[in-house]
Parts: C-alpha cells; structure tokens; sequence
C-alpha cells in the first residue's frame, strides 16, 4: 500500500468509526430541529483550520438557511501566527460571544481539533450560560494527548453539552512516510462531515414533524436565485455576511 492509499484508508476508517457516535449525533439534530421550529438559528464557530468546516456550512447549496458563523478575522486559518497567539488569549472567546445575537434555546457548534486553547473553552461556556445547548466536534485523542492552556485546566469537551469526536489522531497526522515524515491531517474532513450530518439530520427531524427544512438550493440551478431569497428571508439580519 503506497501512501496515497494508506491516507485514503486512515479517511475511510475515520469516517466509518464515527457511526457509533450516531445517537449524540440524533440528539444534536434534534435540539437543532426544535430551535429551527422556533425561529432559531445554527450558530458554528471555529478558529484557524478549525474555522474550515465552519464556512463550509454557511450558505451552502443543500445546507440549513439559517446557519451563522461567528467569524474574527484574528482567527482566520490564513493569518496562522495571528491565531496561534489569539486563540490563547484568556477573555476573548468570552467577548466573542458577548458580541453576538445568541438566544436562549438556539444551538452553537463549537469546532477544535485540540480543544486545549481559551478561546473555544470560553466560548462555550459562556454560550451555555447564555442558555445555548453547546455542541463540541474535537478529537479526544489530541485532546486528552495534550495539556490544556485554559487557565482551569478546562478542554472543550469538558464544558460541551453533546461531543462529537473526529477520532483524528494527535497532531493530526495519520500516517509516517518511509523518511519519517508525519502527514495526513484528517481532522477537517471529518468535522466536516460530522456538521453536515447534524444539518442533514435536523433536516430530516423537521420533515417528520411536518415541516419543510429552509434549505438552500445552488445559485446555479434554475430559480435558485428565488429560492435562496424565500428561504433566507426570515432570518435576514441574524445571519454574518449576508447575500
């Protein structure tokens, strides 16, 4: 097995072990379902790569409407300096929520590989106290692998009512080439995909309750233009960076 192969297998495997987490992942979707009856929104939230999956699921063709991301440039995965030192700063996850239109009973994702860094820790917590159901896509590997730098000694999947775990390996590597070289990151490709379940599966809660889902249809697909704005014009002002 050569190594493209090798990370293809590491991908695989990772995905596939995820399916014993499928009843964290129902009750997920459903608090999602039941904030999005009420008028809701999803909020997600990560810093540096983590920040990836995040954008993936805002305004995305066949993705939930209403999904906000709660974006700071500082944390943006092309300023990597920039983030390494912010997302250590005690005091601004806390400001960062402090900032936003979260409501009582609404559903925030919290993304971080490690779980280790304020930031992500603050966050949480203080969304939680705002009376959010706060849900955690981590790896408990890297993160029980690794010392917190929250000033409690607090990780992420410490403060999170519902955790998902990427089950990505510590450092994020998944396989070690011939020279000794440490490759493969995982962590994206999984979170990713453990989001989009949650909206696939609060999607499919709200049909069952004889609901339609507010799902966006590609800009590129006939009347998608119009369905897009039907669909988003309930929640217009809740949502970052609007089209």
């Amino acid at each position: 097995m050569n190594a493209i192969e090798a990370y293809r297998r590491a991908v695989i495997d990772l995905l596939a072990e995820t399916s014993s987490q499928d009843q964290i992942l129902a009750t997920a979707s459903r608090r999602t379902a039941e904030s999005l009856r009420s008028g809701g929104v999803l909020h997600v939230f990560g810093s540096g790569h983590s920040m990836l999956p995040a954008i993936d699921a805002t305004f995305r063709a066949g993705g939930l409407a209403p999904v906000h991301l709660l974006h700071d440039p500082s944390l943006a995965p092309w300023e990597p300096t920039r983030v390494s030192r912010v997302e250590r700063l005690p005091g601004y996850g806390t400001a960062i929520v402090d900032l936003q239109d979260l409501r009582r009973g609404e559903v925030l994702v919290v993304l971080s590989h490690s779980g280790i860094n304020p930031v992500p820790v603050e966050l949480a917590q203080r969304a939680r106290d705002r009376g959010l159901c706060v849900v955690a896509i981590t790896s408990r590997r890297h993160s029980l692998a690794s010392a917190s730098r929250h000033p409690d000694g607090l990780r992420l999947l410490d403060v999170a009512d519902l955790v998902l775990d990427t089950g990505a390996p510590e450092g994020d590597v998944a396989l070690t080439l011939p020279d000794g070289t440490e490759t493969g990151p995982t962590s994206t490709i999984v979170a990713t995909m453990l989001l989009h379940a949650l909206a696939i599966g609060a999607m499919e809660q709200l049909i069952a309750d004889g609901a339609a889902p507010p799902v966006l249809r590609s800009m590129n697909r006939a009347d998608g233009d119009a369905t897009n704005e039907r669909v988003l014009a309930p929640f217009r002002g809740r949502l970052s960076r609007e089209p």
